[in-house]
């Protein structure tokens, strides 16, 4: 690919498990003449986009709708059919009767889904908290505890009740859900970009088994753990179903006023 532009194009993105197959190809150094890389945590990838500390960002879906004038990369995102595992709620009481919830600080798709949930299944608006991801300290702290990424993970088994939100989500609509997808700014060559980053989600994937060595090495997950976790939990395509699960979880989460009126998705 010719270099898009003189002056690289920024992008923000996730450095957890889950999103290996998308930055794999960056790391890699596919697009090392056109790319510069700002690794970071779910929330702060899209607040470096929001403040155009970088030009694209793998940031969580609800962002989509709290930062305006962004365009969507089409065929690309981290999404769950059903369970995801990676994504938690644990809870000491029934969550009808959950009065404090302790966030965890790297969240807010994971956090406005678990409101949506709240407020749906329960008409509950319990207190929330936002902490470090420490499910012991947060639990001793509220009732109830959201974990995400790496962490829900390696999470230890524990006593109390424990809910995986992809499913809950899909129990409720019967819908996949979308954790995050690739934004940019429209003037930021946002079709050449949307290019970049499909062809590092195909590579990432076709890349994927060969490096379960070295991922297990950088992880410290059981090889049989790490392959169900990316054949059995996890997708990376955005489709008519993640399109319309999009449009129902921006509804919800408008009705629970989490957001405004939502915005119609915009494909670059």
């Amino acid at each position: 690919m010719e270099s898009i532009d003189k002056q690289k194009v920024r992008f923000s993105i996730i450095d957890y498990l889950n999103a290996l197959p998308l930055n794999m190809a960056f790391k890699d150094g596919l697009f090392a003449a056109d790319a510069a890389l700002l690794f970071d945590y779910p929330s702060q990838c899209a607040d470096n986009l929001a403040s155009r500390k970088a030009d694209v960002g793998l940031i969580s879906s609800i962002e989509y709708q709290r930062i305006p004038q962004l365009v969507i990369a089409p065929h690309v995102c981290i999404a769950a059919r059903n369970e995801v595992r990676s994504v938690l709620i644990v809870t000491k009481k029934p969550l009808g009767e959950v009065q404090t919830v302790a966030l965890d600080r790297f969240s807010r798709s994971s956090a406005a889904l678990l409101q949506i949930l709240l407020h749906r299944r329960y008409g509950a608006r319990p207190r929330f908290v936002t902490m470090a991801p420490d499910s012991e300290i947060m639990l001793k702290e509220a009732d109830a505890a959201l974990i995400i990424g790496d962490a829900a993970l390696a999470l230890k088994p524990t006593p109390y009740q424990t809910k995986d939100l992809a499913g809950e989500w899909f129990a409720e609509t019967g819908l996949p859900f979308v954790f995050a997808f690739w934004a940019m700014y429209q003037g930021v060559h946002a079709k050449r970009v949307s290019e970049m980053v499909l062809r590092a989600k195909e590579y990432g994937l076709e890349q994927l088994w060969s490096r379960v060595d070295s991922i297990k090495a950088r992880w410290n997950f059981p090889e049989q753990e790490i392959r169900r976790y990316f054949s059995e939990n996890l997708h990376y395509d955005l489709g008519e179903l993640e399109k319309e699960s999009l449009e129902r979880f921006y509804q919800y989460a408008f009705e629970a006023r989490l957001i405004g009126k939502p915005e119609a998705l915009r494909f670059a």
